[in-house]
Parts: structure tokens; sequence; C-alpha cells
């Protein structure tokens, strides 16, 4: 092979190589850059059961959350209560109380693993006595907005959510489920966890 076409076919060889290896590298930047998720919505809640040999309660908070930084947090939340009791040991009669409820909460995080929440709702309650001794029944239904204030504390990420948190009705409204039967509201003691459910992804710029 003559000297000229040996040094033509060494360069096309090194421009090969060259062209193959940027290709190569634009690939990985481009891999690199193509994706990236969003925040995730988070699917979760809370879950009360209880009771004894003259009560029963159970309690759901079923929530959907989005995560939109480390410092805000913001969702949907229902509330579905039931309890059931006598109003003394040696009594015939029984209370039943039924709850219902929707609100729109936010979630500060100041700093981390600790959260501020305000928590806007509206709940509906039906509440039915039957005395078994007289076979006297009598039912009647009330309902009621709160605003629920507190702090907690937990975790949020990509991969879920867990907190515990202790809030309060600032309204305190006479017919607040978190006040019916005191003489003001109550503590309202709540934990939960979050999974997620729904995740984009987005080209980067």
């Amino acid at each position: 092979m003559k000297r000229s076409n040996k040094i033509s076919f060494t360069l096309f060889l090194l421009s090969f190589a060259f062209t193959s290896h940027i290709a190569q590298a634009q690939n990985i930047i481009q891999t690199q850059k193509v994706l990236e998720e969003e925040k995730p919505i988070l699917f979760g809640g809370g879950l009360l059961l209880g009771g004894g040999s003259n009560s029963f309660q159970f309690g759901l908070n079923p929530e959907i959350l989005k995560s939109y930084n480390q410092y805000l947090d913001a969702g949907i939340i229902a509330n579905i209560y039931y309890s059931s009791f006598n109003i003394s040991l040696s009594s015939n009669e029984k209370i039943k109380n039924f709850q219902l409820g929707a609100g729109v909460f936010a979630r500060v995080w100041p700093i981390e693993q600790f959260f501020i929440q305000i928590q806007p709702e509206y709940n509906r309650t039906w509440t039915s006595s039957n005395n078994y001794s007289s076979g006297v029944k009598a039912g009647t239904s009330y309902g009621a907005t709160s605003i629920l204030g507190g702090i907690g504390y937990g975790t949020h990420n990509a991969n879920g959510m867990s907190y515990f948190s202790i809030m309060i009705d600032l309204l305190d409204a006479e017919q607040s489920p978190y006040k019916i039967g005191q003489t003001r509201a109550q503590p309202i003691f709540r934990a939960g966890v979050g999974f997620p459910i729904f995740r984009k992804k987005k080209k980067l710029d």
C-alpha cells in the first residue's frame, strides 16, 4: 500500500473513531438530560379503629396530595367516621354517629421533618339514639365548618410520606364534630402514610 493511501486510511479511521465518540457522548448527555421526575402525586391517609364491650369506633381519612417542593404540600382530604356506644354500662340506650366530610389542606415545612398544617373543611353528622327498653328512637343531623390548624412531624419525598400531627378546630363551632359534648374544641391527633400513584416525566431545558 502506498504511503499516501496509508495516511488516508489512518485519517479515515481516526475520523470515524472521533465521530463515533462524539455521537456516544451526545447520547449520554441526552440520556442524562431528557427525563427528570416531577414531584409525584401521593395517595394515603390515616385509619382509626377502636372500641370496647359497649362501644365501637371506626375512622378513615383518605387524602391525595402533591408535594410542590421541599417546603410545601397541598391536597384534599375526606373524613369518614362511625361510632356507636351505650350511654352507660347499665343503659339500654345506644347512640350511633356517622360523620362524612371533606376539605383541603396545606402543609408548610419550615424545617426538615416538621410542618405546620392548615385545613379548612366541612363535616356533616348524622346521629341517632335507640332505647331498647322503651322502643323510643330519635335522630337528627347537622353540619359545621371547621378550620383545623396545628403542627406535625414526618417525612415527604418522591417515595412516599408518613406523618403524625396534632391540630385543633380554630373556629370552635358548637356543632363541630371536634367539640360535640365538650365545652371547648378538643385536640385532634392524626397519623398517616402515603404512596406515589402518579409520576410524570418532563424534558429538561
